[in-house]
């Protein structure tokens, strides 16, 4: 895992089994491996993290689509993805994610649901088209603002990263290399629309911090919380639910605690 808190989803893991029934799809950005199962609606959307591909998702995706449509995909770089887009950056990512769903008939509005840098992604989504939003779930995000809070509080390594470390640039596709050049793009979109959606809005909190921590990481550990706390107050119809018995990958080490989120958000939609 690199030694960053922007860095925190980098654990890509090559030759990873994709998930069953996976299909690809042109669009006028690129080509699209996808999975899409279920039938009620809203839609959800799931987007991977940092160095992830939609395989994150797989333990809970076949429970989330008994209650509801789901789709999941790789963004381009990821096992069966391409992209015209040079640039990685979240309004890249979020163009290249709307024209896929319209190419597939998927119709607005969706529940969103991103686990770390997808989670930027999907409040940027969130922000630049709350009318396409009936509801959010954030896996740990990343948070825009933290940058700021850090600096003010005079912590180190407060800025987003701007390259992948030499060591690691060969474990992983050039599109992770891309999105983090794109950090701090992203974070300046997200920092530039004032509103966020009124709309159901669970943000889960990995808050089991490493007893070995330093002062400094424990620090960083804890304003990565206030946060997730903070994100939660963008919606006056919102849940911050911690967990203190899980890593990053909260999906992985309490899937039952993502779906739950889901479902409450799907409850609220209807």
């Amino acid at each position: 895992m690199l030694k960053h808190p922007f860095y925190c989803s980098v654990v890509f893991l090559l030759g990873c089994a994709t998930l069953p029934n996976t299909k690809y799809i042109e669009t006028e950005h690129g080509g699209y491996s996808y999975y899409l199962g279920g039938e009620h609606k809203p839609t959800v959307i799931f987007e991977s993290g940092l160095g992830d591909d939609m395989t994150s998702w797989s333990s809970l995706i076949s429970k989330v689509q008994e209650v509801a449509q789901v789709f999941a995909y790789n963004r381009a770089g990821f096992r069966g993805s391409t992209s015209k887009n040079n640039a990685r950056n979240g309004e890249v990512i979020v163009s290249e994610l709307r024209a896929l769903l319209a190419r597939l008939g998927l119709e607005p509005p969706y529940v969103l649901v991103g686990h770390s840098l997808g989670g930027v992604y999907m409040e940027l989504y969130a922000r630049t088209y709350p009318q396409e939003v009936a509801g959010v779930v954030l896996v740990d995000p990343n948070s825009a603002k933290y940058s700021a809070q850090c600096k003010r509080i005079g912590l180190k390594y407060c800025d987003p990263p701007t390259a992948m470390p030499k060591w690691a640039a060969w474990l992983y596709p050039p599109a992770v290399e891309g999105e983090i050049k794109g950090f701090s793009t992203t974070h300046n979109q997200i920092n530039a629309i004032n509103t966020f959606p009124n709309v159901p809005l669970a943000v889960l909190s990995a808050t089991n911090i490493n007893k070995r921590q330093t002062e400094e990481e424990r620090l960083g550990s804890e304003l990565y919380v206030k946060m997730h706390k903070e994100m939660a107050a963008l919606s006056t119809q919102s849940q911050f639910i911690a967990c203190d018995t899980c890593g990053h990958y909260i999906q992985e080490d309490d899937p039952t605690m993502v779906i739950n989120a889901i479902k409450w958000v799907l409850s609220k939609t209807n």
